[in-house]
């Protein structure tokens, strides 16, 4: 017979799991904690990271290895308990590791990736298609595509995107992190026909060139390094190739629509891109943007004021209706591959190294498309933040020829800019 004591602490451990915190999400109303009880033990079902504490007001501590369904040890005696979120991927710049699976190899080879396009170019297939996503303790179905234009031709491994839905992302890393762009590693090594460096260490580079955008205060997505693991499924009926399995560096970052909602707005899809014909860009921000280029040695884009033939640039709607362009895809930048595309006629400052003369060159069109006043606008704000990008630079999670690379252009840059308008 159950004595007095016994079922007093078991009343007092049932009392105070009834009482702990059922946490929500707000959008799918599904609890994050929920209490039953299995015979003589209480079974605790819960979504995040399960805590403790021997009292409401805390302090509440992560119960160690817990998964669910938990059960609490009868010893520990009355506690209160709560599921807390998990901490969002971009809440940390550290390295993130995760895997993804899917018919990874069926879907490359729909989007023809590796090959280049030739006289008569392949049609590149990029549909949607599900996938799995391991994070941690948290296992999510997500929507894949791969995605990219030019670097379909060179990276055999193309970049992918994944969308994550309001119901699979609650209470995961990804809840405020709906839509995502992965940037691959590309390849196993050398350089594409048009510039890439096909190798996992661009992806780490070309995060820093997103951080340094970030640092020099333009719009810009959230980003981290990642290391994931891929894991096809693709049936071999389909291909000899599937059923591979690798691991390689890569980076993450916010999809522009995430972007635009971020800032109580919305992005524009490619077709309203494409259609652009009166943007009415802010001037001194086109400016800025070319001065960001110039620094990263980015040649792959293209910007205007009416927004008429914008390549690689991203435009969100504000709230008020204004049309801001964001620049991104820095993969055939030199900041990342380390090669420099001069561009500048060969009697253009034959005195000075590679680099630097493009930096000059690049520079001193600016100032003579944009006009003084705007030019000296761009170089003040920039040279306003030098010292936090060296700073960022030096202390980037960075292959180290690539840290020299990147302060090579860092100077190279700061030096120009100031002598162009001399």
């Amino acid at each position: 017979m159950m004595s007095t004591m016994t079922f007093k602490k078991l009343f007092l451990l049932w009392l105070a799991l009834s009482q702990a915190v059922l946490a929500a999400d707000s959008t799918t109303n599904v609890p994050t904690v929920a209490i039953s009880r299995d015979a003589t033990n209480m079974v605790i079902q819960f979504k995040g990271t399960l805590q403790s504490a021997e009292a409401v007001t805390g302090p509440w501590l992560d119960v160690v290895d817990a998964s669910t369904p938990f059960s609490p040890v009868s010893a520990w005696g009355s506690r209160f308990y709560r599921a807390r979120t998990p901490d969002g991927v971009f809440v940390t710049n550290e390295v993130v590791e995760f895997s993804v699976s899917g018919p990874l190899q069926e879907h490359f080879e729909l989007a023809f990736a590796g090959l280049p396009d030739g006289i008569f170019p392949p049609v590149r297939l990029k549909p949607y298609f599900d996938g799995t996503l391991v994070l941690g303790g948290f296992t999510v179905p997500v929507s894949l595509r791969v995605r990219g234009n030019s670097s379909l031709q060179e990276c055999p491994f193309p970049k992918l995107k994944f969308k994550v839905s309001k119901i699979d992302r609650a209470v995961t890393p990804f809840a405020e992190a709906r839509e995502v762009k992965l940037g691959t590693h590309c390849a196993e090594g050398g350089r594409g026909t048009i510039g890439r460096l096909r190798d996992q260490i661009a992806t780490f580079r070309e995060a820093l060139a997103y951080e340094a955008m970030g640092e020099l205060g333009f719009i810009s997505p959230r980003v981290r390094r990642a290391h994931v693991e891929y894991r096809d499924t693709t049936s071999t009926n389909l291909t000899p190739m599937a059923g591979w399995a690798i691991s390689r560096d890569a980076l993450i970052l916010d999809d522009v629509e995430v972007v635009g909602e971020r800032l109580g707005g919305r992005a524009l899809d490619d077709e309203e891109v494409a259609a652009l014909t009166n943007a009415n860009f802010n001037a001194q921000l086109i400016t800025d943007l070319r001065f960001l280029h110039a620094l990263l040695g980015n040649w792959d884009y293209t910007l205007s004021l009416d927004g008429r033939g914008l390549w690689n640039t991203e435009v969100i709607e504000l709230a008020g209706g204004a049309l801001v362009p964001v620049a991104g895809d820095f993969d055939l930048a030199s900041w990342v591959t380390g090669e420099v595309r001069v561009g500048a006629p060969p009697e253009y400052r034959p005195d000075l190294p590679e680099l630097e003369r493009r930096a000059h060159y690049e520079l001193d069109q600016i100032r003579q498309q944009a006009g003084a006043t705007r030019y000296a606008a761009a170089r003040d704000r920039f040279t306003a933040k030098r010292s936090a990008v060296e700073t960022l630079v030096s202390g980037a999670v960075i292959d180290e020829p690539g840290r020299s690379n990147c302060l090579h252009h860092v100077s190279a840059f700061y030096e120009a800019a100031a002598a162009v308008l001399r």
